[in-house]
């Protein structure tokens, strides 16, 4: 007899057993939440990297560079970190919604399998609610900090020119 088929490829209901399936989902999950931990890192050492030399040239560009420096190498930093959290951003994003839709996957196994309950923190839906509501609070950081760098990056754009033209 032959197996059932989607048009993707075998029925995976038939393929593999659900306590198996649990198992791909979590470590879906952690494969993803690895990719935003990696992003999110890689993020913030970039940003720590070019506050250092913005504070830099800041404090070190009048008195031996010139004031065309003030307004060359400053500004630039301040480019460069904006785009880099600008094309950062967008993969946090990904990975976050990557780990929503494992989680929702996991969630449905959960309700649809009840002898899994034993395998989960939250085995009512008010503990599910619970637990996603605690955890979009704990991503808060990772969502909010690329805008909160965006913004600081413009503002540091046009701190040279404000000090260049109005000191």
């Amino acid at each position: 007899m032959a197996e059932p088929t989607t048009p993707q490829g075998p029925d995976i209901s038939e393929v593999t057993t659900e306590r198996e399936l649990l198992a791909f989902y979590r470590s879906e999950i952690r494969f993803e939440s690895e990719v935003v931990n990696g992003r999110l890192q890689a993020l913030l050492t970039s940003q720590a990297f070019l506050v250092i030399a913005y504070a830099t040239a800041m404090t070190g560009s009048t008195k031996r560079w010139g004031d065309s420096m003030v307004l060359l190498i400053p500004p630039l930093l301040a480019l460069l970190g904006f785009m880099l959290t600008f094309l950062a951003w967008p993969g946090i994003r990904a990975a976050y919604d990557a780990i929503a839709r494992w989680e929702n996957k996991q969630h449905e196994l959960h309700k649809r399998c009840g002898y899994l309950s034993d395998f989960t923190l939250a085995p009512n839906d008010n503990d599910t609610r619970d637990m996603m509501k605690r955890a979009q609070e704990g991503a808060l950081f990772a969502h909010r900090a690329p805008l909160v760098f965006l913004i600081a990056w413009a503002i540091f754009g046009f701190i040279p020119f404000y000090l260049y033209w109005w000191k």
